[in-house]
């Protein structure tokens, strides 16, 4: 079994997800803002969603397949930023990339550093070769996040999500060990 980790950056500890972290999940989830550009996130988030979601991502079993890590400023959760990788056993060697932070703590950097430190780890420490991301093209901080990380554009996927009815666009980034600077 996969044994969490913690990650300090500058301004926050990136760490495992704690049941105890409810409230603070619910605080920020629970946003018409927050959620708009976000898939399978429903709204209004209950306190049963909320804690659901605590409950999957505190397993450590979880581990396995999507890190999960709670961004944590002063013992308070923030946000969330992760990696997913479906099936580690036939060595596809790339993840996706995901992140949400509160909305009142939007352009301040904060899922720059969070996704940074994540990407890293990815790399350096798990072994991947590619790291991708994708949002809604209408979500300009998200895409922005991932060209600060160094991510290319890689294209758009039309209609390629659906969510509450609605067909999405998908736009990808993605960036590989070498571009990222390790050396293999």
């Amino acid at each position: 079994m996969p044994t969490p980790v913690e990650i300090r950056t500058k301004r926050l500890l990136l760490r495992p997800f704690r049941p105890s972290d409810a409230g603070d999940v619910l605080e920020y989830a629970n946003d018409p803002e927050w959620v708009r550009y976000q898939v399978n996130v429903p709204y209004p988030f209950t306190l049963n969603d909320t804690e659901e979601f605590v409950r999957r991502f505190s397993d450590p079993a979880a581990w396995s397949t999507q890190p999960m890590f709670a961004m944590v400023i002063e013992r308070k959760v923030v946000g969330q930023v992760y990696l997913h990788f479906d099936r580690p056993d036939i060595q596809n060697e790339r993840a996706e990339l995901g992140y949400m932070v509160s909305r009142g703590l939007w352009g301040k950097g904060l899922t720059t550093e969070a996704a940074r430190a994540v990407v890293d780890w990815g790399f350096k420490v798990k072994g991947f070769h590619r790291i991708y991301a994708y949002c809604d093209p209408r979500n300009v901080g998200s895409w922005r996040v991932m060209e600060k990380l160094g991510m290319r554009r890689e294209g758009l996927f039309r209609h390629h999500l659906k969510w509450n009815r609605e067909y999405r666009d998908a736009l990808y980034y993605g960036i590989l060990r070498s571009e990222w600077g390790v050396v293999e």
